[in-house]
């Protein structure tokens, strides 16, 4: 079943597109969300119509998005945590944990977008990716420390 995106569908594609769906995925999540339309010829011109109002928010979420990720790449963050004489964590450092200390500095980022490829297990500092927007990343310092 082919559908017009109406609002930003994450794994699926963005405002606008037109995709092709399993019918049922359509009729019991994405149609009861409002999430799409029926992909016909009055709702393609609708769409053709709003073309550049989506473009333009897309290109402001964009341009937020860079500034975010400048922000991001001047601060650092400190999360403490209990460690061994050797320097090795009791536990591990997780996405969780960086959310939680990045809400406490006021910046509010989902679990999701923060890319570390494995949960930091010892005292030190480290880069970590945070995905802003499509291709717009930031790179945080993250200082581990001794409790």
């Amino acid at each position: 079943m082919r559908v017009i995106l109406v609002k930003d569908v994450p794994e699926l594609g963005e405002e606008g597109d037109v995709k092709d769906v399993a019918p049922g995925y359509a009729r019991n999540y994405l149609f009861p969300g409002g999430m799409v339309v029926e992909d016909n010829s009055f709702n393609r011109n609708r769409m053709n119509e709003q073309r550049k109002k989506i473009s333009h928010r897309k290109l402001k979420k964009r341009d937020e998005g860079i500034k975010l990720a400048e922000e991001f790449s001047s601060i650092s963050i400190n999360i403490t945590a209990a460690a061994q004489d050797n320097d090795k964590l009791f536990g591990a450092i997780h996405e969780a944990d960086i959310v939680k200390a990045l809400e406490e500095q006021g910046y509010i980022i989902e679990k999701k977008n923060i890319l570390l490829s494995e949960p930091i297990k010892a005292i030190g500092v480290y880069k970590v990716l945070i995905k802003i927007y499509e291709d717009v990343q930031a790179e945080l310092k993250v200082w581990v420390v001794k409790e």
